[in-house]
């Protein structure tokens, strides 16, 4: 597992050791899928089985949790409010926004209040775990951020004390990734794609970039060529994003036939 998980196209790290979701304030338990189903004795089975598995799944934060800042495990110190002064003009007038939205579809729900709002800013004192004698690192975090929290059994990395994957075994991936991705690449014939290596005949559709070839230079101009079909569109993608950046993005024509003689 390498660790890292896109989420709307941004790419995200994620640790491999199982994780609780941690809050500032107690979580609130959202409903089941059985609290609106008749009352059962196997539905009552069930809801119990749901509510056990929120608790344990969901940590409000106390002095001694031990949460993931910077890859990195860490003891919880404090928490504290951000006093009222203190928030700044964009949250004030976020809260004030969302009371103003409150009072116009409130839909039965409690009036915001600052003390409690979910949006308010804390400060999180956080201590390197296992460095008693360490300074604690200041955070200013929303009340609402959830945090990782981990088991106190725990593996780090011995070199960088990085929970896994650290970076390092992911750039180490990324390399023999990339190397094996170049090997692929080299063994491409003239006339083939460069997503699924497998030849392109003119009976078929095909996306060609003009200009020199990004991924094969030796290659001559305009031998950038690509299957129009589902499973090569990704290349196409990483493919025209690296071409659009070195070309500032002319018109080319999106789909058109491999190339006479590209026959294999």
């Amino acid at each position: 597992m390498s660790g890292n998980l896109y989420i709307n196209g941004r790419l995200y790290w994620k640790t491999r050791t199982p994780t609780k979701r941690g809050s500032v304030d107690p979580y609130t338990r959202t409903s089941s899928m059985y609290a609106n189903q008749a009352s059962t004795a196997q539905r009552r089975r069930e809801q119990r089985a749901y509510e056990r598995h929120f608790e344990q799944d969901h940590v409000q934060l106390l002095p001694d949790t031990l949460v993931i800042w910077e890859r990195k495990p860490y003891r919880v110190v404090e928490v504290k409010e951000v006093p009222d002064d203190l928030w700044g003009d964009e949250l004030d007038e976020l809260f004030q926004h969302t009371v103003e939205a409150w009072e116009k579809r409130s839909f039965g729900r409690p009036k915001p209040k600052r003390p409690t709002w979910k949006q308010r800013p804390v400060m999180i004192l956080l201590r390197a775990d296992g460095q008693t004698d360490a300074k604690p690192i200041h955070l200013r975090a929303r009340a609402s951020h959830e945090w990782a929290v981990l088991p106190e059994h725990y593996a780090v990395c011995r070199l960088c004390n990085e929970l896994p994957p650290c970076q390092h075994e992911i750039d180490e991936n990324n390399i023999e990734a990339t190397m094996n991705r170049a090997e692929d690449l080299m063994a491409i014939q003239p006339g083939c794609c460069l997503g699924c290596t497998e030849p392109i005949t003119s009976r078929m559709k095909a996306v060609r970039f003009p200009g020199p070839n990004l991924w094969r230079p030796d290659m001559p101009e305009n031998s950038a060529v690509f299957h129009a079909r589902a499973e090569c569109a990704s290349d196409v993608h990483r493919y025209k994003e690296q071409w659009e950046q070195k070309n500032d993005a002319p018109p080319i024509q999106p789909e058109l036939p491999g190339a006479a003689g590209d026959d294999a």
